[in-house]
């Protein structure tokens, strides 16, 4: 439900150095011009008021870029998502994360390497100003998952707004029938960062699945509210967040909402993907 050009990047510079605007650009493998940048509002609180610049691995010869980003406007306009270097007061979690909602692309997220993300300037000091309206950036996801549902054909009766926050796309009037979180789980699942550096051993509490295609979710922590980090399977299997609004309000290729597994129990991750863990 994103586009992620992670692998295809080779160079950027985004400055927030002017409240609510980040302007920059972004160098990709497979296009042949940088994408330049003018979207509303700000960095997380670690970075704000500041300009980063980051690389990344993409190859400007690598033959499959060009085609992974067909599509991809050379304009990139909109509003920011969440935008971390993953420094303190860590109010979006410990890794680098880029995130925008783009007018052209819809949403776009980039994960850097740490060591590949360089700070210029000074941000303001995070004491100074407010955290990002978490409110606010689930009505930036609102928005995206309406306009994504109107672009597959559910009808927009379909695709309605909960408390003018959440999208709740029905996907045809299908239902799941229970709900992702129970108060039960929400005491269960551990806070965000309490299983830092157990790697394979972290302990997944609850699953998440999409019935029409090979995406899963496995919840190894929570913030106790919307946000998870946890294991992602899918096109890659990663360690990563998600959050509890984007899997309620997604549907799989054939409109069928994401589910929970009523019988999944407490599990290591190496348990689940020992491949991925072998060399710990």
């Amino acid at each position: 439900m994103a586009w992620r050009p992670t692998e295809q990047v080779i160079e950027g510079e985004l400055d927030n150095s002017v409240p609510n605007r980040v302007t920059g650009y972004i160098k990709f493998a497979g296009l042949n011009e940088n994408v330049t940048f003018d979207l509303e509002g700000n960095f997380h609180r670690d970075i704000r008021g500041a300009k980063i610049r980051f690389t990344g691995e993409g190859k400007a010869d690598d033959p499959e870029a060009a085609s992974y980003l067909e599509g991809f406007s050379l304009t990139q306009t909109g509003k920011v998502g969440d935008i971390t270097s993953g420094g303190p007061p860590f109010d979006y979690g410990k890794d680098v994360y880029l995130e925008w909602f783009s007018t052209e692309n819809g949403r776009v997220v980039i994960e850097p390497e740490p060591n590949r993300i360089e700070i210029i300037g000074t941000p303001i000091p995070y004491i100074e100003s407010d955290p990002i309206s978490r409110t606010e950036q689930r009505q930036n996801m609102a928005a995206f998952l309406g306009e994504m549902a109107s672009a597959v054909g559910i009808p927009v009766e379909n695709a309605v707004s909960t408390n003018g926050v959440t999208v709740q796309i029905r996907g045809n009037e299908t239902k799941r029938g229970h709900k992702l979180m129970t108060e039960e789980l929400r005491k269960q699942i551990p806070a965000l960062y309490s299983q830092d550096g157990k790697g394979g051993k972290a302990i997944a509490y609850c699953k998440f699945f999409t019935p029409s295609s090979n995406f899963t979710w496995l919840a190894t922590e929570y913030d106790g509210e919307d946000m998870f980090f946890g294991l992602v399977l899918g096109m890659e299997k990663e360690l990563g967040y998600f959050s509890l609004s984007e899997l309620e309000t997604t549907t799989g290729p054939m409109g069928l909402p994401i589910e929970r597994d009523l019988w999944f129990k407490p599990t290591a991750l190496e348990k689940i993907e020992p491949e991925m863990f072998r060399d710990e």
